[in-house]
């Protein structure tokens, strides 16, 4: 009876346990779900952080390559302007040297007809060549114009693009979350570091003893050009040049192209080949000896692309090959007889790296801060039925009521020396002549994240 009795006092005692452990069991699984929950959602913002700051440093990345690329172009077509103004100077001093050939030697019987029919077919390939020159000329200088404007159609149209492809980004790897722009204040401003503080636009009226990039440029133009542009200079062997003990003759062909460059006008490409005969004798006087030194022209020509360079007024020894040192009399007959072929409109202003961003291999961080809406997270806090009972999440909060994720990426510049080694073994520095950017993923600094907090509080 007694035992009966204790049975029925056991009653409903193990339905009260079992609803508590189900209490507890249900908020274990709540609070799990909420916590899959948001590992998956943050997980996914960052992801999409991630490509963001990525695919911007991308663009900046095309942005440098399409930049080098078109500044090694535009180097390849002035090295091209040179090569046709030395052809022009060239074919005028071949001209010139069979007209005064002609007119020594077209009166010996047989050799003269010979030197004649030579004479007429130089004149001849020299009326082909001096439009075809100039016409040449004028093309290069058009399409050095559209490298450039091809670059400042791409410097804007991507440092435009750049945060307008970031939202469509975001929206295209996750449609619920956004890119606020007040969170966002860092990202503006890393743009517009990238496109109008990391590079400029170099020209001439720019270049002073802090801002030296246009003659860089236009050093490495000279630097760049063909052994013909270079120089056209050397002595003719075998009978053109003899010593005779009292005597001796030489026969001195010179010539080079130069890029005339002055600070208030553009630039200008001038050439100049001559051709001359030296003959020396060995005299004495009544106290010395010394050698007698005369010149006879026999050939010349000079070829400038505008009316900016006056070649007469140009006495530097070193140019065209050494003209003036070697062939003097010669090079004073090409001068006055210039010939000014084409239309070319000097170095146009190129896009390089700013004197800030020397020495740099890589750009500041484009920092970006992706963020989503907490009802949009899906947590139990969004479910009505959970938050009246038994919810885990009732208390849940999140700044600015939203997840919010940072990522940063920079654009890279890393030669591949096992592809394109440098001869001198040398560290080669970021710069817009080689298309060697990459784009990466960089580590956010406490300050970006204090700034991206800060700025999220605000919301």
């Amino acid at each position: 009876m007694e035992s009966k009795i204790n049975l029925l006092k056991q009653k409903g005692q193990s339905l009260v346990l079992s609803l508590i452990l189900m209490s507890f069991a249900a908020m274990t699984v709540l609070y799990s779900y909420n916590t899959a929950q948001l590992n998956i959602k943050s997980t996914k913002l960052q992801h999409t952080a991630d490509n963001t700051a990525y695919s911007i440093a991308t663009i900046a990345v095309r942005d440098f390559n399409f930049k080098a690329y078109t500044n090694r172009a535009s180097v390849a077509n002035q090295v091209a302007v040179a090569q046709m103004v030395g052809l022009s100077s060239w074919f005028n001093m071949t001209e010139r040297f069979a007209e005064n050939a002609c007119d020594v030697l077209c009166w010996i019987p047989y050799i003269g007809q010979v030197i004649a029919a030579i004479q007429s077919g130089v004149a001849y390939a020299n009326q082909v060549v001096q439009p075809f020159t100039e016409l040449m000329i004028t093309a290069e200088n058009v399409i050095l114009n559209i490298l450039r404007g091809s670059q400042q159609a791409i410097h804007y149209a991507s440092a435009v693009s750049s945060f307008t492809t970031a939202k469509e980004i975001v929206k295209a790897n996750d449609p619920k979350a956004e890119l606020n722009l007040i969170q966002n204040a860092q990202l503006t401003n890393d743009i517009r570091n990238v496109w109008f503080t990391f590079q400029k636009q170099h020209n001439r009226e720019l270049q002073n003893s802090s801002n030296t990039q246009f003659s860089d440029f236009k050093a490495v133009i000279m630097d760049s050009r063909d052994p013909f542009s270079t120089t056209r200079t050397y002595e003719l062997g075998s009978f053109w040049s003899q010593n005779l003990l009292i005597e001796k003759w030489s026969t001195v062909k010179t010539g080079g192209t130069e890029l005339i460059s002055n600070t208030e006008e553009a630039e200008s490409w001038t050439s100049m080949d001559t051709l001359g005969f030296h003959y020396a004798v060995y005299l004495c006087g009544w106290f010395t000896c010394d050698w007698e030194h005369d010149e006879t022209p026999i050939g010349w020509g000079a070829t400038r692309t505008d009316e900016r360079a006056d070649i007469t007024q140009l006495d530097n020894e070193t140019y065209w090959g050494r003209s003036r040192k070697l062939n003097s009399d010669s090079s004073k007959y090409a001068a006055n007889n210039q010939q000014t072929s084409g239309n070319y409109n000097g170095v146009q202003p190129f896009y390089g790296l700013s004197n800030s961003a020397v020495k740099k291999n890589h750009t500041d961080n484009i920092v970006v801060v992706v963020s989503k809406e907490q009802k949009d997270v899906r947590t139990t806090s969004s479910v009505d039925l959970a938050e009246k009972t038994i919810d885990p999440a009732t208390k849940e909060k999140m700044l600015g009521d939203k997840l919010n994720s940072i990522s940063a990426a920079q654009a890279y510049y890393s030669r591949p020396n096992d592809l394109w080694a440098r001869p001198d073994s040398k560290h080669e520095y970021g710069n817009l002549y080689n298309p060697f950017w990459q784009a990466r993923l960089s580590d956010t600094t406490n300050l970006e994240r204090t700034i991206a907090l800060a700025l999220t509080r605000v919301l």
